[in-house]
């Protein structure tokens, strides 16, 4: 997750004592001093509406001065607390990694206060955890005082400190240096027992982690024999292409148990509330941003974007209604291909290296078209369609002219145009035939809709 080192470290305040633990439990430690602790239940979020938002204590701000966690986004659901360790919030003597501390935060007892402040606002707030090397060996985690915990121990020690804060569960951070092995496998799943979907509380303790395919090891949980111990897993591959990421998980896992991640540094935020409108069908978990307190405004517009988008269909759009997609050319990047021009999703786009040619949707009934709208996509001005034409057809052969567009503009990225045509001939072909872009040799288009109205 990209770590940046503190230089100061302030004197810990709140004193809480661990206490020893036998060879096989881990005692009680005393609960933290500070607003009383949620009682009722708070349960995931519905399918589709994660809305996850990171607070790094060492993320630098841009166009803002620095935020708490109880100001730093007006829109998620979801707050993970990010650096530091969770054993220094539930033993402030014993434990200091140095990183919980910023313009904000001076002392833990402040950290404890807010987390409890976003519970009682009915926030689900979750500590991160990051694996290490240690995992992979059968003494993953030593204390303080040198005593070596097995992975029982370790587990039992980690959903003690869950409840000794008051955290709704966990959220891993891999990439440290861990390898798979049976070691690590049997701490991924003991935690399982305490959090997550097959845990003693599987509505209440939530258990999940940040990935990404170069970071083992975190490929591994592909492995649907490891993920089905997480509630959902988010994609930390912030520089790749956001489509190939989120299908890189989904293809074992599911839509459902899958959402990427977006950081302010790597997504655009018009590629990241693109891709936080996309709701496919099964419905992906939701969406993430990363250092959430790096700029609110980014956060907040990603994050609402989730909710903001129309359900996939729409009666009146004939592409909506059963038929063939094709193209003039097939020489499309893979992830750009014609079937992305009509999916309903403005994260992805159609693409071709031809500066021209035509795309045409042969439907399964006929239908009298009465506009059309075209998207721009994500990049890249000079690739979007300036002069077309629209035509119909009965045999695929014959053509009948129905608009003619010259010298359009698209000012910017994501924008719907629709133009209204007049048109009573029921036709099951209709071909939109770019004869030129803006400039150059590519063409690209987000969305093309055929309407009823």
């Amino acid at each position: 997750m990209r770590k940046q080192h503190l230089v100061a470290v302030v004197p810990m305040l709140l004193l809480v004592l661990l206490t020893s633990c036998t060879k096989k439990e881990v005692a009680p430690l005393a609960e933290p001093n500070g607003p009383a602790v949620r009682t009722e239940l708070v349960t995931l979020p519905a399918a589709g509406q994660n809305k996850v938002a990171y607070y790094a204590f060492d993320a630098t701000p841009q166009g803002q001065g620095y935020m708490s966690l109880t100001n730093f986004t007006d829109k998620a659901n979801i707050i993970v607390v990010f650096e530091g360790t969770l054993w220094e919030l539930a033993d402030t003597v014993n434990y200091n990694s140095g990183w919980m501390i910023n313009s904000i935060y001076k002392n833990k007892k402040k950290v404890l206060e807010d987390i409890q402040t976003l519970r009682s606002q009915g926030k689900i707030v979750l500590m991160n955890v990051d694996d290490a090397a240690s995992w992979s060996t059968a003494t993953p985690f030593t204390t303080y005082n040198g005593t070596g915990y097995n992975y029982t121990q370790f587990a039992s020690f980690i959903n003690t400190c869950v409840n000794t804060v008051g955290l709704d569960g966990i959220s891993l951070d891999v990439e440290h240096g861990a390898t798979d092995n049976t070691n690590y496998r049997n701490l991924i799943k003991e935690l399982g027992k305490y959090f997550g979907p097959l845990s003693s509380s599987p509505t209440t303790k939530i258990y999940t982690g940040a990935f990404y395919s170069g970071g083992a090891p975190g490929p591994s949980f592909r492995d649907t024999a490891l993920a089905k111990y997480l509630n959902f897993v988010m994609d930390m591959g912030y520089f790749n292409d956001n489509t190939s990421r989120f299908n890189y998980w989904a293809a074992t896992l599911g839509n459902a148990k899958v959402m990427d991640g977006m950081s302010y540094d790597y997504n655009s935020q018009s590629s990241a509330v693109s891709h936080a409108q996309w709701h496919p069908s099964p419905d992906k978990a939701g969406v993430m941003v990363f250092a959430g307190n790096v700029n609110k405004a980014y956060t907040d517009a990603v994050l609402d974007a989730v909710t903001t988008t129309t359900t996939p269909g729409n009666p009146n759009d004939v592409t909506d209604l059963g038929g063939t997609t094709t193209a003039q050319y097939n020489n499309s990047p893979s992830g750009e291909e014609i079937g992305k021009l009509t999916d309903n999703s403005t994260s992805t786009k159609y693409l071709t290296t031809n500066g021209s040619g035509w795309v045409q949707f042969h439907a399964t009934t006929a239908a009298v078209v009465k506009s059309y709208t075209i998207t721009s996509a994500n990049d890249v001005p000079n690739r979007d369609p300036k002069n077309w034409t629209l035509q119909g057809s009965n045999n695929g052969t014959s053509w009948t002219t129905l608009d003619t567009q010259t010298n359009q503009t698209f000012a910017t990225r994501f924008l719907k145009k629709t133009y209204t045509i007049t048109n009573t001939t029921s036709y099951a072909y209709y071909r939109l035939n770019v004869s030129a872009v803006v400039s150059g040799t590519i063409m690209q288009m987000s969305e093309w809709e055929l309407l009823k109205i």
